[in-house]
This record gives structure tokens, C-alpha cells and sequence, in this order.
């Protein structure tokens, strides 16, 4: 329902209406951040008619400084939209959560990795208008053309916050997409779509010290499809030697070595020492081979598999993001409109985490959009989080006693 999270924000919500006064303009950010907010936590709510609706209720005016939110005025707004003013709130409530440090780690050395462990992946929303900026793809289950949107973002997997979301270029990939935002000091794990040397080059900076010129800006760990064609074999390798725990998580292949480019241009990899971990894995019910490629070089083999593991976090959250929060099309045509709506779900999913101290899933949403207070809302979600934990421990006693 949203009306308690309004409440919690009215000192950030007063300055985006002190902002980027207009004399003609009667709709500003304030507002159209408040009807969506509120909307967000109402899953029927995700046309611009229906928000138009909403707006008129006694609900949404009692947060609301105009009568009526018009569908036509609305998008007419998102083309004058500034997303990077809804980042402040963002910022605070990434603060709070970390202050607060609700998520916990796995014990042992996997927990100061995961602190600064990011997933990286992008994910498309098909839109319900001709979108000019939107990237005209085929779906791969149907033959006919649909205009679809990407998304990229970069999860943290022991925080569970967002680190990044940007709508990206027209025809900017996702490789390319994700080298202009990488920040020192994290540690980053991409899927097969990431593998470009322009990528990897991008995790390292001139250094005149260093055997090579070059030092680690930020580590990764990126999958890589078996070497051959267009995937580049491991030149040089040495091969580590496998520890019992090693081979316990089904690594088969630990080597140390380096990639070279085929012809010296500005796309050529740098000269850096890579090393490749392959490993034993069942991909959609077939067994198979796992090939990770990292500059972690001082950690176990089976932590790189873990590490990688980890990546399926934010797959999760675009999966919560589409099925649960409902967030399954555009509704306005413009970028910067899009952002503005993500940053509301975005915010949304932050005051849900801060407000009762669990992680989003479909059974905290659907109690809050049903308006449960509080008082009622915690003791459920605790004894639902414990039945879910039982049901994990059992899963894996089974699976341990059938892989003994």
C-alpha cells in the first residue's frame, strides 16, 4: 500500500519539489514519485490510466498536492524527467540497510569476498508502445519482431542492494555496457554474454612497478564457453595442483596463463596473468563443463566455483522484479522515463528490506499490498522464513545423503 514508507521519506520528498521550480508546471517530481511509489505497491497498478485512477482515490490524496495525476500530463512529464534526482534517496536507504547489516554471509574465508562480490546482468522488458530508443530484438521463442528494452544492473550478493542500474546505449552490448561502470576495489561476476577483452582489460590500470605495467583496478570472474572458434584457449598454462576440497566441489582443471589477441589493434588483451578454473557441472538435466575465467590467482579453485555460484542472485531478482513485483513492460517511451520508474521499484524494494529486516519475496510483498500493519506482518513473515529454512536444511541433508 505505501502510504507508511511516504511518511519516512517527506524530508527527500520536499526537495524534489523545492528543485527545478517552473511557473507554468503544476506536476512535479514529488508528486509523480509519490503516486509511484504507491502504485508500486499495488500490482494492478502498472498502466498510466490505471495510476491516473489511482490518483483520485482518497488513498492516494491524502499524499498527493493536486487533484488528479492526468495519463496524457504523466507522459508528457517522463519526457522531462531527471531520474539522478531520485539518487539521494537511493544513496540513504543503501546507507541505512548497510548500517543496519541485515544480510549475513556464509562463514569462513567466502565472507570478505562476498562483501565486495557484484553480479553483473542485464535483463529485457518488452514495451507496450514504439519505443525509438528501445532495442528491436526477436524473442526466441517466436518469429515475429517485438521492441524490447534492456536493463543492466550490478547486484550485491551478500548485501543484497543494487550497486548499479542504467539503461544502456542503443546497440551498446552488454560487455560494453558494463566496462564503463566498473569501480575499484569490487569484485565482479559476469555470465557468457560478458566475454570481451575490451572487458577484461578494463579491470586493470597502467602501473610501471608491475612485472607487466599493468595492476588489478577490480577483480572478476567471468564464464567463458569451452576454448575454440571464437572463444580464445589459455596460452602458456601451468597447471595448479588440485586440493582434496578442490576436487570434493568437482574442480577438474586449475591453470595459469594468458590470453593473446590474433593481431595487435585497439582491441588486443592486455598482457596480464589469467587463470582458468574448469569444473564438473549438470546444466538443464546433462552433465557438462564449467570454464571461469579470473585474475583471483591467490584463493582456492573451489572458491571461484562458489564465487560464480553467487551470480545466480541477481537472476533472482530479476525474476522478483518481473513475476512478483509485476514489473513485466514499459509504460512510458523515453529512457530517462524508464529509469525514473525502475528507481521507484528500486526504492520500493529498499523501504520494504529496511521496513521489516527480510530480504523481498513474494510472500513479504504480497502481506504489504494487502495492507497488513506491522504488528500483524512480522510475526507471520518470521514463522513463514522459518518454515523456508527447515525446508532448505531438509533439501540439503537429502542431497547429502545421496551424494555420500
Amino acid at each position: 500500500m505505501g502510504g507508511k514508507y511516504v511518511r519516512l521519506l517527506e524530508k527527500h520528498i520536499q526537495a524534489l519539489r523545492d528543485e527545478d521550480p517552473h511557473g507554468n508546471r503544476a506536476l512535479f517530481l514529488d508528486d509523480v514519485f509519490i503516486v509511484s511509489l504507491l502504485a508500486f505497491h499495488n500490482p494492478v497498478l502498472r498502466s498510466l490510466r490505471t495510476i491516473e485512477d489511482f490518483s483520485r482515490t482518497r488513498q492516494a490524496q491524502q499524499h498527493l498536492s493536486i487533484r488528479r495525476i492526468c495519463k496524457s500530463t504523466l507522459s508528457d512529464f517522463h519526457q522531462l524527467a531527471d531520474p539522478t534526482r531520485l539518487e539521494p534517496i537511493l544513496t540513504a536507504l543503501r546507507g541505512e540497510l548497510s548500517r543496519k547489516h541485515i544480510a549475513s554471509g556464509p562463514p569462513g574465508e567466502l565472507e570478505s569476498l562476498l562483501k565486495r562480490t557484484v553480479a553483473v546482468d542485464g535483463t529485457f522488458l518488452p514495451a507496450l508502445a514504439d519505443v525509438a530508443w528501445a532495442v528491436g530484438s526477436r524473442n526466441q521463442h517466436s518469429r515475429s519482431a517485438r521492441s524490447r528494452a534492456r536493463i543492466d544492473c550490478q547486484w550485491n550478493v551478500h548485501s543484497f542492494l543494487p550497486e548499479l542500474i542504467v539503461v544502456p546505449e542503443p546497440r551498446e552490448s552488454e560487455s560494453d555496457s558494463a566496462r564503463r561502470h566498473i569501480q575499484a576495489g569490487l569484485l565482479y561476476v559476469y555470465d557468457r554474454g560478458f566475454s570481451s577483452y575490451e572487458l577484461i582489460n578494463a579491470h586493470y590500470e597502467a602501473d610501471p612497478a608491475a612485472e607487466s605495467g599493468w595492476r588489478d583496478k577490480a577483480q572478476f570472474v567471468i564464464r567463458y564457453k569451452p576454448a575454440g572458434g571464437n572463444s580464445p584457449a589459455l596460452e602458456d598454462a601451468l597447471d595448479q595442483r588440485l586440493t582434496a576440497a578442490d576436487r570434493a566441489a568437482g574442480v577438474i582443471s586449475d591453470r595459469v596463463g594468458s590470453f593473446r589477441s590474433s593481431k595487435p589493434s585497439r582491441h588486443a588483451i592486455l598482457p596480464v596473468p589469467l587463470r582458468e578454473v574448469t569444473l564438473v557441472t549438470t546444466e538443464h538435466g546433462q552433465p557438462g563443463t564449467l570454464r571461469l575465467i579470473t585474475n583471483l590467482t591467490d584463493v582456492p579453485a573451489a572458491t571461484i566455483g562458489l564465487l560464480y555460484r553467487q551470480r545466480w542472485q541477481i537472476e533472482l531478482f530479476f525474476r522478483w522484479l518481473k513475476s512478483v513485483a509485476n514489473f513485466t513492460h514499459l509504460i512510458c517511451q523515453t529512457r530517462a522515463g524508464l529509469l525514473t520508474q525502475l528507481y521507484v521499484t528500486l526504492i520500493g524494494v529498499l523501504l520494504m528490506y529496511l521496513h521489516t529486516g527480510y530480504r523481498p519475496s513474494k510472500y513479504l510483498f504480497a502481506l504489504l499490498s494487502a495492507g497488513a500493519g506491522l504488528d500483524e506482518l512480522l510475526p507471520i513473515l518470521r514463522e513463514r522464513e522459518r518454515q523456508c529454512e527447515l525446508a532448505r536444511q531438509s533439501a540439503a541433508r537429502r542431497r547429502a545423503a545421496k551424494n555420500s
